[in-house]
């Protein structure tokens, strides 16, 4: 999950999400690049919120951070769906085919991955390592 995380960061800033020619002259954008640059920073963050709360698991799993619903698991997975809603927000206002770049297309999968790991380590977790009742749920 933190590597697919990881990797839609790295789409998110790096990877061209439009490409436009006109004539000899040819311009590559990144999703936090304009038009509409705010949707594609609001999936960053969710994004590296996401990479941090699994960090704070990671490496200090003593640590109690506020969690959304029934536990970590559940705050991950709602996470990783704002993070989809704004590139999905990114691609209805920008809806140009034929101006999308390579990044888009593998933001959209990658997008996609990272919401299905975080909804099947949600429903693992329904087994009874849920964190109910963890301090700082909201």
């Amino acid at each position: 999950m933190g590597g697919v995380a990881l990797l839609l960061l790295i789409d998110l800033l790096f990877l061209p999400w439009f490409s436009i020619s006109v004539g000899p002259i040819s311009l590559s954008l990144t999703a936090t690049d304009a038009p509409d640059a705010w949707a594609g920073l609001f999936a960053v963050l969710a994004t590296l919120v996401l990479i941090a709360d699994l960090a704070i698991e990671r490496f200090s799993p003593q640590t109690t951070v506020p969690t959304i619903g029934n536990g970590r698991t559940d705050t991950r997975f709602i996470i990783a769906c704002v993070a989809a809603l704004f590139v999905l927000l990114k691609f209805l206002l920008q809806i140009h085919f034929s101006e999308f770049g390579f990044g888009f297309y593998l933001g959209i999968i990658v997008t996609a991955a990272l919401v299905y790991f975080t909804l099947q380590a949600r429903s693992a977790s329904v087994g009874g390592n849920r964190n109910v009742g963890e301090p700082g749920s909201i």
